[in-house]
């Protein structure tokens, strides 16, 4: 994933698990072709559905988004409308408002049909099936873009959902990066139940090898740890925003995140949650990560001894 916000003329960038560039291989930019409207193509009202090839790009676009692939895309309105359906939901969860601001531009999803053609765009991205590119540019967005190994089972679920959290997150942080725990954390809480399961067993795995993150190393960590702590990372960063968020509601978790990057977190803790500081969170997780590990240990004998 690349993360790059643009301040004035002033381009930084955080690159994490991968980056992203747009090669002579990629389709054009949406500003620089002007498809004709193709006459079969149907129309969805809001969602504002066509379809168009253009050098030897399919392509779908609704009101959010542009999605291109060179490999057949299906000709009707069923992924136009579960990613604006997608979209919908994810912004009613972490921003509390189902009113969908217009995207200039549209995210473009680019759906890659091999591990080859999605490597070329991404990078060091062998481990990953998604990776998402965001520009800000004096506290707008200028570029929304996900890449995706279509070639994978259940890659809208798979990957799509995590990715486009990050989207419409930026909405709401254009001026300003998301701290990286929180902001990956509550990408993880998109993906699906498994793979969240997968993530809190390499937190557990972490804690009882004594290599997870004490909260203020976390909370102050600038961009991505290396590989060796990753999966600590991203275990620990979704089983924070959990706790969080069910003290409290995604929106409210939100809201702390906006208020932590104005007044710190300790007085964000206090304000939003009554938590006194970054130590008391870490007692009252510490504390909520050992009895669920408690009660998942508990309900493993149940199992065992009951055959």
């Amino acid at each position: 994933m690349l993360f790059s916000f643009k301040i004035g003329t002033l381009a930084l960038a955080v690159v994490a698990i991968a980056s992203n560039p747009i090669g002579a291989a990629e389709p054009a930019a949406a500003s620089s072709i002007s498809p004709e409207r193709n006459p079969d193509s149907p129309t969805a009202g809001s969602l504002d559905f066509r379809t168009y090839t253009t050098g030897g790009w399919q392509f779908q676009e609704s009101a959010g988004f542009r999605v291109c692939s060179r490999g057949a895309l299906p000709n009707d309105q069923v992924l136009a409308t579960a990613l604006e359906s997608l979209r919908a939901s994810l912004s009613r969860k972490w921003l509390g408002d189902d009113r969908l601001p217009v995207w200039r531009p549209k995210c473009e999803i680019i759906l890659h049909t091999s591990e080859k053609a999605y490597l070329r765009a991404v990078p060091g991205g062998t481990q990953t099936v998604g990776s998402s590119l965001i520009e800000s540019e004096y506290g707008r967005i200028v570029t929304r873009r996900i890449d995706v190994r279509a070639d994978q089972p259940g890659w809208l679920n798979a990957a799509v959902a995590h990715e486009l959290t990050h989207v419409v997150l930026a909405d709401v942080f254009a001026n300003a990066e998301v701290p990286r725990w929180a902001d990956e954390g509550m990408a993880v809480l998109a993906d699906t139940p498994e793979k969240q399961q997968l993530h809190l067993r390499d937190l557990r795995d972490a804690r009882q090898q004594g290599n997870h993150w004490r909260m203020v190393e976390l909370f102050t960590l600038a961009g991505y740890p290396d590989e060796r702590r990753q999966a600590a990372f991203y275990g620990q960063s979704v089983s924070v925003v959990k706790f969080l968020v069910e003290r409290g509601s995604p929106e409210q978790f939100r809201r702390f995140v906006q208020a932590s990057l104005k007044d710190g977190y300790d007085h964000a803790l206090n304000d939003v949650y009554q938590i006194r500081g970054l130590r008391e969170l870490e007692q009252h997780w510490t504390a909520a990560v050992v009895r669920e590990e408690s009660l998942a240990q508990s309900r493993k004998l149940g199992r065992s001894e009951g055959g």
